[in-house]
């Protein structure tokens, strides 16, 4: 006679104010943030830029801007969109134009973007 699995229970995720916690805590001390976080693999920023003629590029999370600033050293026109407003604050102060948001709860208002990018540094397993 076949038998049903067991239904496993669904792996629980953190609680959202645990999540939301860990990523506030990065706005804390932005230069130090800005100072320890590596940049992206220039290649990939070229690949990027590459598609088109200096595009447009939405950074989702941009923190302290550390991959738009990468694009706009490129050519590209960049806008970030960054929740936490300590953050944007010191990416304005360093050139780049930020918008105050959740991506979630942003609004393009009609804008249109040839690259969306939204880096990430993983820490190595070397």
């Amino acid at each position: 006679m076949p038998t049903l699995p067991r239904e496993q229970p669904e792996p629980s995720s953190p609680e959202p104010y645990k999540v939301r916690r860990m990523a506030e805590s990065f706005g804390v001390d932005t230069q130090r943030y800005d100072r320890a976080r590596p940049g992206y693999p220039e290649a990939l920023v070229a690949r990027i830029v590459a598609a088109g003629p200096a595009p447009d590029v939405l950074d989702v999370g941009c923190g302290t801007g550390i991959a738009a600033r990468q694009f706009q050293a490129a050519g590209c026109a960049v806008l970030g969109v960054e929740p936490d407003v300590r953050m944007a604050g010191f990416a304005r102060a360093r050139g780049l134009q930020v918008e105050v948001a959740a991506f979630e709860t942003w609004q393009p208002a009609g804008r249109t973007y040839d690259a969306v990018v939204a880096a990430q540094n993983r820490p190595s397993t070397a």
